[in-house]
């Protein structure tokens, strides 16, 4: 069996399989060209699959990597083995597309992704979208970035002004951060996600009976699902929600847990 049969043995459906097959091309690009080659944008589900697949890659080495730490969305980049990372600079990778709005509206990030799309750019071209009072910083695949700088400009019903600047000087606002302590019944997945989003385990049930309701990133519809420290959940629209730890039970046999959500 081929090292590339091999990874792709790992995908638990179609849509992985072909996913990671376009990985692997990437990789055999870097092997062929002798150069630094990267894939388009992954979000977190993607990320995940590639991870636990690519334990098995040979011959190139490769990193993941959003244009920041902590980025949600990233690429791989892969390097034969002979290179160094330092020797890649992010420019070639990554621009930023600072974005200024002339007006009062308030945007959110679904507004500034649908106008991207309104474009034609695909979603895989766009990296994390950081959101600010008045303005926005968008993470771009570099040869888009000269694109949406002269096609980009309205956002909602706002006119907007863009310009184009490099990885390095990109600004981060400052992450929304909500620490909840409190005990539930069980770790069940509806116990925590009605405790973490402060809605009643009914809502929270109905929520995930309806297929919004993701953990680590992939779709979860058992409401008995047993969570553990260092899992994510994500419901659609409403921000996530990250398991921080897992106390000991109290005398009533709750256990206590400590979530930090995401806004």
């Amino acid at each position: 069996m081929t090292n590339r049969e091999r990874i792709l043995q790992k995908a638990t459906n179609i849509e992985d399989k072909l996913l990671l097959s376009r990985i692997l091309d990437r990789a055999s690009k870097a092997e062929e060209i002798c150069d630094f080659v990267w894939t388009d944008f992954l979000d977190p589900h993607q990320r995940n699959v590639a991870e636990k697949a690519l334990t098995a890659m040979r011959d190139v080495d490769y990193a993941f990597s959003g244009g920041y730490d902590d980025a949600e969305r990233v690429v791989i980049v892969f390097n034969p083995n002979f290179m160094s990372f330092e020797d890649l600079d992010p420019g070639r990778i990554f621009k930023v597309i600072d974005v200024s709005v002339k007006g009062k509206e308030t945007l959110s990030h679904r507004d500034y992704l649908g106008s991207l799309m309104g474009l034609g750019i695909k979603r895989e071209k766009i990296g994390d979208i950081l959101v600010r009072e008045g303005s926005c910083s968008i993470i771009t695949l570099s040869d888009i970035a000269e694109y949406i700088k002269y096609n980009l400009t309205k956002v909602g019903n706002s006119r907007v002004e863009t310009e184009i600047s490099e990885i390095e000087d990109l600004r981060l606002p400052e992450r929304k951060v909500k620490e909840i302590r409190t005990t539930v019944a069980s770790l069940r997945l509806d116990c925590i996600t009605g405790a973490g989003y402060g809605i009643s385990r009914t809502k929270a049930s109905d929520l995930i009976k309806a297929e919004k309701v993701n953990v680590n990133w992939e779709l979860e519809t058992s409401l008995t699902r047993q969570l553990k420290a260092g899992d994510t959940i994500s419901v659609r629209g409403k921000g996530r929600v990250v398991v921080e730890e897992i106390g000991c039970p109290t005398k009533k046999g709750r256990i206590g847990v400590l979530l930090k959500k995401f806004i």
